[in-house]
């Protein structure tokens, strides 16, 4: 088969769920002989079609900063949309992926579909509904509505969690959409060995807003107060990192939080993690939430939070981790918590073991192949 993933942005120029699974998924599909194309944003100087690790990538547009002022670019998406349309339309495939968020590429990818006769399956990682009023105020109208098209359009379509299902649906979605979770690659992680600098607590992610590393900041400042050597590995970059510095700066934690930056090397990131007691993401959004899957591999309990949209809670299996309120203090009772008992490693075992990207690969090879004969159904692996 032929088939197209549409998202703006290319892994590991930038390290996300989304374009985790994309890289994952497409690379084990090019290995088995399927065609696979990608559609990001130009990654660094290359204006041309190359091929990568067996995908044919087609660079869009020129790279365009994906947030401003802390938040996802609505210029950026835009511009985006409107060069992919022409870039779209010239390739030919049997099956167009287009991952939902940013909204605007699923109108030019139905409608690229429909002109070329082509089958397109939309992708949701997440379904916001009334979030978008927190996140863009009064303007979050116009991505609530945009959001509820994107529904529309979505006919054949793929969620990446019952959690995510369920969003879809309360927001209008009609239809039943086939559950195909993230993964991880189990057999290399378990080939990792522990870096040899040992940490308490490790956070990994970007730093934006919904995913509240300032959380992790003040959840150390207080236990600081009963573990005076507890230390801390923060690992990702992005808008916040200033103010992070600052409150790292601020309540004298230098000594015990420890920032890495955005961290490339996949192998390096595993190593910190193995060699961390705790595995914290205070996020308030997650469509699923890979890296917890990651963490849990590593044998780490996971504390995360309720937040309605945060999916990654349901990770949170019983004795192998902690689902905190909104607050430092919260999330400072999950690290203490598993500080002075560890995780049931059996149950974390038994779960992960369901989410390798082999299993994943071949249970979405089988819903391509079913769009093409025409007998999509629910199913889920």
């Amino acid at each position: 088969m032929k088939i197209a993933f549409v998202y703006d942005v290319l892994y590991p120029e930038t390290i996300g769920g989304v374009e985790k699974r994309i890289f994952e998924i497409g690379t084990r599909l090019a290995q088995r002989g399927h065609e696979i194309h990608l559609f990001p944003m130009s990654p660094g100087k290359e204006k041309s079609i190359f091929v990568r690790d067996g995908l044919i990538i087609h660079p869009v547009c020129r790279p365009m900063g994906l947030y401003t002022g802390g938040r996802r670019s609505i210029i950026q998406a835009l511009l985006y949309s409107c060069h992919l349309f022409p870039v779209l339309l010239k390739v030919n495939v049997d099956i167009i992926d287009c991952q939902n968020f940013p909204y605007f590429p699923v109108i030019v990818s139905r409608l690229v579909g429909f002109l070329k006769k082509e089958t397109c399956v939309i992708t949701w990682h997440e379904a916001w509904g009334s979030y978008w009023y927190r996140y863009l105020g009064l303007a979050g109208i116009g991505g609530r509505v945009t959001e509820k098209i994107a529904l529309l359009l979505s006919g054949s379509s793929i969620a990446v969690s019952h959690h995510t299902a369920e969003r879809m649906k309360i927001e209008g979605y009609r239809d039943n959409p086939v559950i195909i979770p993230n993964g991880i690659t189990l057999e290399n992680i378990r080939k990792i060995e522990p870096d040899k600098k040992t940490t308490d607590v490790i956070f990994i992610g970007r730093f934006i807003p919904e995913k509240h590393p300032e959380l992790v900041v003040e959840a150390v400042r207080i236990l600081g107060e009963e573990i005076p050597d507890l230390t801390c590995t923060m690992i990702g970059d992005g808008p916040m990192m200033t103010r992070i510095v600052k409150m790292i700066h601020d309540f004298g934690l230098s000594e015990n939080i420890h920032l890495y930056g955005f961290v490339s090397d996949y192998q390096d990131v595993i190593r910190r993690m193995k060699s961390a007691r705790v595995f914290v993401l205070p996020s308030e959004r997650e469509g699923f939430g890979i890296v917890c899957i990651e963490a849990m591999a590593c044998g780490l309990p996971i504390i995360t939070t309720n937040y309605p949209l945060n999916a990654a809670s349901v990770h949170v299996l019983p004795g192998c981790g902690y689902c905190a309120g909104s607050s430092a203090d919260d999330i400072a009772c999950g690290i203490r918590t598993f500080l002075s008992k560890s995780p049931d490693k059996s149950i974390m075992d038994k779960y992960v073991i369901k989410h390798d990207w082999e299993r994943i690969t071949s249970a979405l090879e089988e819903v391509y192949r079913s769009l093409r004969c025409d007998t999509f159904k629910e199913q889920e692996i």
